[in-house]
């Protein structure tokens, strides 16, 4: 079967922003273990990719019957400001991917003569 997505399904995001970091939760549900998930910065972008131990199968039921299997999750996520990468966290707990990135302050100190 034609498969435009290559397996991939994309998940469901939120991005908040504080004054100093900027989090971003993500729910992949069916992904069991933080060494399946891989998460990269790319310049002004975040890419997560996950594997699921398990593909999921959507049906639909109608005039034609059509069906979709996704195995793994992959999304971008343009990101709001600046960060700084070297100092990112990331945790998973219970299906759910925290990423947190600290800004990058670029205040400069000025002396007044």
């Amino acid at each position: 079967m034609y498969d435009p997505h290559g397996g991939y399904i994309e998940p469901l995001v939120e991005v908040r922003e504080t004054g100093k970091e900027i989090e971003i939760y993500v729910d992949l549900p069916f992904v069991e273990d933080s060494k399946d998930v891989k998460v990269e910065v790319l310049d002004d972008e975040l890419e997560i990719t996950a594997a699921m131990r398990r593909s999921v199968r959507w049906e639909r039921w109608g005039t034609y019957q059509r069906f979709q299997a996704f195995s793994q999750y992959r999304t971008r996520i343009r990101l709001p400001g600046d960060v700084d990468a070297q100092n990112a966290r990331a945790t998973f707990r219970n299906g759910v991917l925290k990423v947190v990135l600290p800004k990058r302050i670029n205040k400069v100190k000025v002396n007044v003569e």
